[in-house]
């Protein structure tokens, strides 16, 4: 019975702060869905003919997007210009549009 008890301890506390995550996160949720529920019942029905929906329902919708767009999530901090190769590339594209703008006002030079 001790054992129990231990554990129970141990447990408890995790389950508590996890219970609350989840009420939260739900309440935050359904929260947010309330624009999205506003806007698709004002635009949908009158465009396309679809059925309006309740908070939940948007709280669904939005759930569902989310998981069908996912996102890079990138925990490296530093984003120095050096590590962005966009950056050289600009440098490359840069030299070659000047070099051409050269030759095309040489040409055109009366």
């Amino acid at each position: 019975m001790n054992k129990i008890k231990l554990y129970w301890s141990i447990i408890s506390p995790t389950l508590k702060i996890m219970s609350i995550g989840i009420v939260v996160f739900f309440v935050i949720g359904v929260a947010l869905s309330i624009p999205l529920c506003l806007v698709w019942n004002w635009l949908m029905p009158t465009i396309f003919d679809l059925p309006t929906i309740n908070v939940l329902e948007a709280f669904g919708l939005s759930v569902l997007v989310t998981l069908l767009s996912p996102r890079k999530v990138d925990f490296a901090k530093n984003k120095s210009v050096e590590n962005i190769p966009d950056v050289k590339l600009n440098d490359e594209l840069n030299d070659k549009l000047e070099k051409v703008l050269k030759d095309i006002t040489s040409e055109f030079k009366a």
